[in-house]
């Protein structure tokens, strides 16, 4: 903790934002997918409370991050104005594709900053292609270049383009998939699996990589793999149970889900990490959320 409020200290000393804070929380969280910063208005500064994934895996970066917001929020360029925002409920659509655009511009600032990150430019583009199913990947492609290019952005712009992509000024216009293209797509991701598989560079770290997911498959029953742009998924009743991200090199992201306190927990699986207990957390939290489901 006393290195997480450390590196929190440098990095608002070096966006210059320390005379604006006059205190920071940090609570810990289980996964990278969780972290966020709440702020609260007091006067004339703010409160920020910052939850952080407790690995020390990017951990300069992933704070440095967080802190762009605030960033972008204190910026009266930015033209924050949070009551123009989409509402999560109402509009879960547009709220996603607008916390995807305020990402990409946070993300690619920290590439240009040359700082590293847990979400780089490959894996952001892909949870962005991922999430972009009503259209063809080429168009989407060519909208997250262009988000991923713009270096700067106001606050009803990205309101603006999470209502519409056709706002954006492209070469290229944005083509819907058709049925068929996406019939076809959804084949190609079924093989996908090997695909991740055959980017792991090491075969014995392949090999264990592949033990899992076929450890997965058998032990949980009723468990359906599939293959996402960034990673493979094990769902269960239709929800996410597992999900392995590969990250290019002799190791991968494990994320599971915890139905007892209904959250997400993230762990780094590396060569050196013992398979065996890898396999009995799958079975420990499968064994959860298969007995809730028979409750039910």
């Amino acid at each position: 903790m006393e290195e997480k409020k450390a590196i929190v200290q440098e990095v608002i000393n070096i966006l210059g934002i320390a005379p604006l804070i006059s205190s920071v929380i940090i609570e810990n969280e289980d996964s990278p997918w969780s972290e966020k910063a709440h702020i609260k208005w007091k006067k004339d500064h703010l409160d920020v409370k910052a939850f952080v994934w407790d690995d020390p895996t990017y951990l300069y970066g992933r704070i440095y991050r967080l802190f762009l917001y605030i960033v972008d929020v204190l910026n009266p360029i930015f033209e924050y104005k949070p009551r123009i925002s989409p509402d999560e409920q109402q509009e879960p659509t547009v709220r996603e594709r607008y916390n995807q655009i305020w990402s990409i511009y946070v993300d690619s600032r920290m590439e240009r900053l040359e700082i590293e990150n847990f979400f780089d430019k490959t894996l952001r583009k892909n949870i962005f292609i991922d999430s972009e199913k009503n259209l063809s990947s080429a168009a989407a492609n060519t909208i997250f270049d262009a988000l991923w290019e713009k270096e700067s952005y106001t606050y009803p712009e990205i309101i603006e383009y999470a209502y519409d992509l056709k706002k954006l000024k492209l070469k290229t216009p944005i083509v819907p998939v058709d049925t068929f293209n996406k019939h076809i797509t959804d084949l190609l991701h079924g093989s996908s699996v090997s695909r991740h598989l055959e980017n792991i560079p090491s075969s014995e770290f392949r090999e264990t990589v592949n033990d899992i997911i076929s450890f997965a498959a058998y032990h949980c029953k009723d468990a359906f793999i599939l293959s996402k742009y960034y990673g493979i998924c094990i769902l269960y009743n239709r929800q996410v149970f597992l999900e392995l991200i590969p990250t290019g090199k002799d190791s991968l992201y494990l994320t599971v889900f915890d139905g007892q306190t209904n959250t997400f927990s993230t762990l780094t699986v590396t060569k050196e990490t013992d398979t065996s207990s890898i396999q009995e957390l799958i079975k420990e939290k499968y064994a959860l959320i298969a007995k809730q489901d028979e409750r039910l």
